[in-house]
């Protein structure tokens, strides 16, 4: 196995990064050279590594053993290159979170994580991956899911609420019928969550009349401006609109209510001791529980 080292680079790269294209743009070789690898890798273990689920490359049984086996010696690896290199206080603190998390609570706090960490660089890096390894290049990532099914540290934030939001604007606390007064605006939908609408109504129990027109987004992050610039409501995590909500900027007419979910912090391996994960999880904990 010592002589499939690029080999076992090559399909440990591929399990964090998802698919091949990430795992060739990180080690810097084309796509057709990572397939060469795992298919000597393949022939050489006979067993199959990955299958093809949903445009990422997903561990077989074999392929999630062999990746558990390898995955802290080439932690190991990547630790003992940025120690050489760098010392903690030159080596930037890269915070990896979704997007709309990142520009509705974290960057309009980021003084606050910056004076948790000193005077150490400060990165942020959106991320909307929702599951598998964590990348090794960060030292934090933010996630919303169940439970992450990874070995790393974890830290919970904070149970996932979700509510409808609407410009105070457009509906006033003194609205006896807010379910059919909303059927007058257009529904705002972001793209990248195609069902929110539909789980909101079915979680929450509230009936709510078909509406005249929706708007679809992109991101959510532009549905919640939308929301906010009074173009109608949308469903919205509690924690991205709590600002705007004690603001006035918006209003949530029937509360929110908890899903399964929650909000997790998680280390690589190779930071996992890093002194600064638990001061930014200390002060991520703070921003997504002060709902």
């Amino acid at each position: 196995m010592l002589g499939r080292l690029p080999s076992l680079r090559a399909f440990e790269a591929i399990v964090r990064c998802g698919n091949i294209a990430a795992a060739a743009d990180e080690l810097c070789v084309t796509e057709g050279a990572v397939s060469k690898h795992i298919k000597a890798l393949e022939a050489e273990l006979r067993a199959k590594l990955f299958i093809r689920v949903s445009r990422r490359n997903q561990p077989t049984p074999a392929g999630e053993r062999l990746f558990q086996e390898t995955r802290s010696a080439f932690a190991l690896l990547r630790q003992a290159e940025q120690s050489f290199s760098h010392d903690l206080s030159n080596r930037p603190f890269v915070l990896a979170a979704p997007s709309t998390s990142l520009l509705r609570v974290i960057i309009p706090n980021a003084r606050l994580i910056q004076e948790a960490i000193g005077d150490r660089p400060l990165q942020f890096v959106a991320n909307d991956t929702h599951y598998g390894a964590v990348d090794a290049s960060y030292s934090l990532s933010l996630r919303v899911e169940e439970v992450p099914d990874v070995s790393n540290m974890l830290l919970k934030l904070a149970d996932e609420e979700f509510g409808l939001v609407i410009s105070p604007l457009l509906l006033s606390s003194e609205a006896n019928d807010p379910a059919h007064t909303l059927t007058h605006y257009n529904r705002l939908l972001p793209k990248d969550r195609p069902h929110i609408w539909e789980n909101w109504v079915e979680e929450s129990g509230v009936s709510l009349e078909p509406a005249e027109n929706t708007i679809y987004f992109d991101e959510m992050y532009l549905a919640l401006q939308g929301a906010e610039a009074s173009l109608g409501p949308t469903i919205a995590p509690r924690p991205l609109v709590t600002e705007a909500i004690e603001n006035n900027r918006l209003c949530a007419p029937f509360g929110f209510h908890q899903r399964k979910g929650a909000y997790f912090v998680i280390a690589p391996l190779e930071t996992e001791m890093d002194p600064d994960f638990h001061r930014v999880g200390d002060v991520l904990t703070r921003m997504f529980k002060s709902t």
